[in-house]
């Protein structure tokens, strides 16, 4: 809850916690108020209050706690409303119960049997399941507008990570570095010219065949990446390399939202200072449910402009598709991101 709902669920409660202890146990007859003195009805209204509050809470805290346990599927409607019949009954009837029974070994009333004690209990059950359902019908209108915001969020997403791709896919200085590439490799060694040219093709229909999607699997995203790094690898030669130390079994099992470890090679080369004598090692592994990249900080002599739209951008998609958002770490020697994964 937002704080102005929060607010007005405070008065909600300090309204009918009073009503409920004091209305339910005169329409059920468990309390003979002239029995009584008025110190003595002070004191057994505020049990009853007490018994209310007890109530309210409990079963509040039950259905957050249900709510928080299943996933919100279709298929499991029915387990969460069974859930919440069967604690409203069970929670609502068994301790109203039992704390009115108490209040009845100490109180004056002296009418046989426990029948007013069980019918308190359940109209207590009754104003408890019709309380329950206020609160999820409440619960389900805000998620289905939190749902809604986070389709329209999503959507504003995914167009910005598309607008990102097609600048990819159009930046000169990669689409000029790659034909004078592919220009020389073809007057000095066509059989190299031919698989840079292959190679070239399936970076741009990966990124062609996968920027509507959300997720893809860790083996393509990764089958992608060396792919890509080939092509920098052509022009930079010995000045960069590229570790990858992930497993066949975890790049079939994992999901990833596709053109995210592209995004964080580029940001690597952009920002450090690399030779053939001292290269610039990308380290690339799956470590507790995250792909780890890593290379060690190499600051170039003059700073690059940057304006961190690559690292936010593949943030917001991370957070909008998966909950979760990308861990940056930088220690002054590495500089460490952490994507999430997904099990396939």
């Amino acid at each position: 809850m937002n704080g102005e709902e929060l607010k007005h669920d405070r008065i909600f409660k300090l309204i009918c916690t009073p009503l409920l202890g004091i209305i339910i146990p005169n329409i059920s007859g468990l309390i003979n108020n002239s029995g009584y003195t008025r110190f003595e009805l002070m004191v057994c209204y505020a049990y009853f209050i007490l018994v209310a509050f007890i109530m309210w809470e409990g079963n509040l805290r039950l259905m957050y706690y249900i709510r928080k346990k299943y996933e919100w599927r279709y298929n499991q409607y029915y387990k969460i409303i069974l859930s919440l019949f069967l604690a409203n009954i069970l929670y609502s009837g068994l301790i109203s119960f039992l704390l009115l029974y108490l209040w009845k070994i100490f109180s004056k009333e002296v009418y046989p049997g426990l029948w007013p004690v069980i019918n308190t209990a359940l109209i207590i059950i009754v104003a408890a399941s019709f309380i329950t359902n206020i609160y999820e019908i409440i619960y389900l209108n805000r998620e289905r507008e939190y749902n809604q915001t986070r389709a329209d969020q999503l959507n504003v997403a995914k167009a910005q990570a598309e607008l990102e791709a097609l600048k990819n896919q159009i930046d000169p200085h990669f689409i000029f570095n790659s034909l004078n590439t592919l220009s020389y490799l073809i007057t000095r060694d066509p059989q190299s010219a031919r698989l840079y040219n292959d190679t070239l093709a399936k970076v741009y229909r990966y990124i062609l065949g996968n920027k509507d999607k959300d997720l893809v699997l860790l083996r393509e995203e990764v089958e992608f990446i060396s792919n890509y790094f080939y092509l920098l690898k052509i022009r930079f030669s010995e000045a960069i390399n590229m570790e990858i130390e992930i497993t066949d079994l975890s790049a079939e099992e994992f999901l990833i939202p596709p053109i995210s470890l592209q995004t964080l090679v580029e940001n690597a080369i952009k920002h450090n200072e690399f030779t053939d004598n001292n290269p610039l090692t990308i380290h690339v592994s799956v470590f507790s449910n995250y792909v780890v990249i890593k290379n060690l900080i190499k600051p170039k002599n003059y700073a690059s402009p940057t304006s961190r739209i690559g690292l936010n951008n593949l943030d917001n998609r991370y957070k909008l598709i998966t909950k979760r958002n990308i861990i940056i770490e930088n220690n002054f020697r590495f500089f460490t991101v952490k994507l999430p994964i997904l099990k396939f």
